[in-house]
């Protein structure tokens, strides 16, 4: 069996072993129905009838609803979503809004370290 040059790099400490404590990664479709489910739940509606592409604020969420959802999604995934994403996630996205997609791309970011 050849392995090659990423053993040349492991090796030589150019490429990183993943922890052996490491969770392997959530599929982004995962997060995205995660993220829909708790959008859904929050908006009091099934998550079947989510839409994933548009704003939240168009299907129902409010704005004491969105520091829920966010905390909702922190608590969830572990992680924090910053301030400053949120924002820009609000208000400077037009294209997919405030949306699960972009809030779930905003989780996979904060889970990968970005």
């Amino acid at each position: 069996m050849h392995r090659g040059p990423a053993l040349v790099l492991l090796a030589a400490g150019l490429l990183a072993a993943p922890p052996a404590d490491a969770l392997p990664p959530v599929p982004l479709h995962e997060i995205v129905a995660t993220v829909c489910e708790l959008a859904a739940a929050q908006i009091g509606r099934p998550a079947t009838e989510m839409n994933t592409v548009q704003s939240l604020f168009a299907q129902g969420l409010t704005e004491n609803g969105l520091a829920e959802l966010v905390s909702a999604i922190d608590q969830e995934f572990g992680i924090v979503l910053p301030d400053s994403e949120i924002h820009r996630a609000k208000w400077n996205d037009t294209v997919s809004g405030f949306s699960c997609r972009r809030l779930a791309d905003l989780v996979a970011a904060q889970m990968r370290g970005q």
